[in-house]
């Protein structure tokens, strides 16, 4: 959902229609917004009373004071997953968070995740992906590599 057209924009669009500055249209164009919304925003002027924007709806407020208690935990921890990260939270501040806002609490300390334990790296596994078998095409496997579309067989209608 888009934001909300800033107070300082609404009450200037307002005060100029109110002072007499130029129909509807004529202030809307000037501030641009669309002659609806200034219409919408003289409506609830009138009907409430109100000059300012709704505030924003839904959701929780993101991780703000649980910040320095998160960048805690992934110092004594780093290799946690969010999960786990979201158990010691709730323990510490008493707050639950979902795994969503503490990727997004910890993207915005600046701070990365282990999305896998550590391991001991394989001395005998691969290490990159394995191909097809030495000199044979790889791709389309399929066809064979004389043929291409106007040497293939057509075919017969039935």
């Amino acid at each position: 959902m888009p934001r909300a057209y800033s107070t300082d924009l609404r009450e200037r669009a307002l005060a100029a229609y109110e002072g007499g500055e130029g129909s509807q249209s004529e202030v809307a164009q000037r501030y641009r917004v669309g002659e609806r919304t200034l219409s919408a925003w003289l409506r609830i002027a009138r009907e409430e009373g109100r000059r300012s924007p709704r505030p924003r709806r839904g959701g929780r407020a993101p991780v703000g004071g649980e910040r320095e208690a998160l960048a805690a935990l992934v110092a004594e921890r780093n290799d946690a997953t969010l999960a786990e990260y979201a158990d010691r939270l709730a323990e510490r501040t008493g707050v639950r968070r979902s795994a969503s806002a503490l990727c997004r609490a910890l993207r915005a300390l600046g701070l990365v995740r282990k999305k896998r334990r550590s391991r001991p790296p394989s001395g005998t596994g691969r290490t990159s992906p394995r191909r097809g078998r030495r000199g044979a095409p790889s791709w389309p496997a399929s066809i064979p590599p004389a043929w291409s579309s106007s040497t293939r067989p057509a075919s017969t209608p039935a």
